[in-house]
């Protein structure tokens, strides 16, 4: 899989990410490389923060409790935590000491370019 990565003048993210299995490292360290089988997704920067945050608070509170009850296989957690980590690893917002400031202002452009959707 790869996520776009912001250029500058550029509204997209792109990173590698391969999903595949390595004994030797974990799925997320061992896709520093772009496997032939990878999937580009590209996202409006603000959506990709706000897609950030909303996993990182599923999957960091009590260690994936809040969305256990919504997947059918170990194998859709295991994908969540990678799309989080692609997604810490191409986005600089989540170290920034206003990171709260900037979510809320990346969820206001959103919803302003794309809607709220309900």
């Amino acid at each position: 899989m790869k996520i776009a990565h912001r250029m500058p003048g550029s509204a997209s993210m792109s990173i590698p990410l391969d999903l595949s299995p390595s004994p030797a490292q974990p799925p997320v360290l061992a896709g520093l490389g772009t496997p032939p089988e990878a999937v580009v997704l590209k996202l409006d920067h603000a959506a990709a923060l706000v897609v950030f945050d909303m996993l990182a608070r599923m999957m960091d509170r009590h260690d994936a409790d809040g969305v256990r009850d919504l997947l059918e296989h170990p194998g859709e957690i295991a994908a969540l935590w990678s799309l989080m980590s692609a997604f810490e690893q191409a986005l600089d917002e989540p170290k920034d000491a206003d990171y709260r400031e900037l979510i809320r202002a990346a969820r206001e452009r959103v919803v302003a370019n794309l809607g709220a959707g309900f």
